[in-house]
């Protein structure tokens, strides 16, 4: 016969608790005949035992007195219940046992699973609410938690769940700025300054009649993805180079793309992007200061990160009069964008990109027997002068 701590380790070990259990007794109770066989046996001779006196009273598994288990005997023989009937009745009175014993211990287990099961919601809510404000929660210092705590009387945990609204006003009273100055209103307007970018076409390709050319976004996303050559050895900051190209041409979506041959001086082509980012940026404040920090670097081209980032406008540029020969079956018509750049660039990689750009175009132009067109003369643009209707990509 199977011991109640068996059943009991069984019934614990299935998944299901109840319903497991059901099953496992029904199994065991289809096994009675060969359980309960010699157990009725060994009842019968116990009680002969012990009516001489010569042994003591077993231990019973179903946790009742020898003087009971007897009186069940004398009971189920009398009223004729046979082995097996008497066994189930044993098991059914061990399975309402087991039963109890699971319900009392899985009462106590939930209390804690229950706790702890809150605690992680409450901590996964905490950590999704903390990421959807940390875009616009201006960075506290440090040094300024323990100041914000004591006047907001919160722990250091509000600040990590804190708005982006409640991180502004403690950093108002810390002295420091609020996420942003302007509202929603100038931030949706910044976002479709920045589409004007994906929608307006390089000036350049625009006035040689070029079809389906690219857009000024489309230039500094390839721009921006070929700072991903840089591999740490050339000394160059690869974040930086990156956040240059995406903010080199912003003022375009103001002014547009102004090139030589759009009537415009560099004096005052300069100082419209310049008034043109001041505006963009003022939209986005106090963000909007890093952007412009980044175009200025960009303009006076005195670092080596500006210096790269100006070769591989460069080389888009050309990369991009190549593919437009190759596509609209023009080899060298393009070639004022070629002369336009001949000798300016300085990074030895990007030169190597640009002279087997030359090498592949030079290869199928003599296939072709393609002749390059008349040299066309750009316009000095040296002195003031009036803005004219056309944009351009090219410069």
């Amino acid at each position: 016969m199977f011991s109640l701590q068996q059943l009991v380790r069984a019934a614990a070990a299935t998944s299901n608790g109840g319903s497991d259990l059901s099953r496992l007794l029904r199994h065991m109770s289809g096994a009675t005949t060969t359980l309960c066989t010699p157990t009725a046996t060994k009842h019968s001779s116990q009680t002969k035992l012990g009516d001489n006196g010569s042994h003591g009273s077993p231990s019973h598994t179903d946790g009742r007195s020898h003087s009971e288990s007897e009186s069940d005997l004398e009971s189920a023989r009398g009223v004729n219940i046979s082995a097996q009937q008497f066994a189930r009745r044993i098991l059914q009175q061990r399975s309402q046992d087991i039963q109890r014993h699971i319900h009392t211990h899985t009462q106590a287990d939930k209390g804690p699973t229950r706790a702890k099961s809150s605690q992680q919601q409450q901590q996964q809510q905490t950590a999704t609410k903390f990421a959807m404000s940390s875009l616009a929660a201006e960075p506290l210092q440090s040094q300024k938690q323990d100041e914000i705590s004591a006047s907001t009387g919160t722990g250091v945990e509000s600040h990590k769940t804190a708005s982006c609204h409640d991180v502004g006003s403690a950093s108002a009273s810390a002295g420091k700025k609020p996420c942003f100055s302007t509202g929603l209103g100038e931030i949706l307007q910044f976002m479709e300054l920045i589409g004007n970018l994906k929608h307006t076409k390089r000036t350049g390709w625009v006035l040689r009649d070029v079809n389906d050319c690219e857009s000024i976004s489309g230039h500094m996303y390839r721009m921006s993805m070929l700072t991903f050559l840089l591999d740490g050895s050339e000394g160059l900051n690869q974040i930086r180079c990156m956040e240059l190209a995406l903010v080199h041409d912003l003022a375009e979506s103001l002014v547009g793309d102004i090139t030589p041959f759009c009537g415009v001086s560099k004096d005052e082509k300069r100082a419209m992007e310049f008034k043109a980012m001041e505006d963009i940026c003022k939209l986005i404040e106090p963000r909007g200061k890093r952007i412009m920090e980044l175009f200025e670097e960009y303009e006076h081209g005195q670092t080596a990160e500006s210096k790269f980032v100006k070769d591989l406008d460069r080389l888009d540029m050309v990369m991009q009069a190549f593919e437009y020969e190759k596509r609209d079956n023009c080899l060298l018509k393009h070639q004022e964008f070629f002369d336009s750049t001949e000798g300016k660039f300085n990074h030895p990689f990007v030169k190597k990109l640009v002279n087997e750009i030359y090498e592949q175009r030079d290869v199928l132009a003599k296939a072709k027997g393609a002749t390059p067109p008349p040299a066309i003369e750009v316009p000095n643009m040296e002195r003031p002068s009036k803005l004219a209707n056309g944009h351009d990509s090219s410069s």
